[in-house]
């Protein structure tokens, strides 16, 4: 099954890879335009933010250089976690931006 599983993302690795990263550019956007442009983290101190978008440099930084791994899948699957995990951090802050502002 893994042989199967490696052969069929050895063929269309390029799509998943280009999906990471749009879904990626996507939650630096996001990121950036809900804590930094409304500055809840300068005024609250959060720092869940930072460790999104550190997690999410990270993917960026593994889509950008060119290493020659992108056609195996344990390289995307550790890329995916940086991902999961970002997104992790980005649902925590969203999560606590809700649950500290008073209405």
């Amino acid at each position: 099954m893994m042989n199967n599983l490696q052969t069929h993302f050895e063929k269309y690795h390029n799509i998943y890879w280009m999906n990471l990263s749009r879904f990626t550019a996507l939650l630096i956007i996001l990121n950036i335009s809900l804590f930094f442009v409304t500055e809840l983290v300068t005024r609250q101190g959060y720092y869940y933010t930072y460790f999104s978008l550190l997690a999410l440099l990270v993917v960026e930084f593994a889509l950008l250089v060119p290493v020659g791994l992108v056609d195996k899948l344990w390289y995307y699957g550790i890329c995916l976690v940086a991902e999961i995990i970002a997104l992790y951090f980005l649902v925590s802050s969203v999560w606590f931006w809700v649950a500290m502002t008073k209405v």
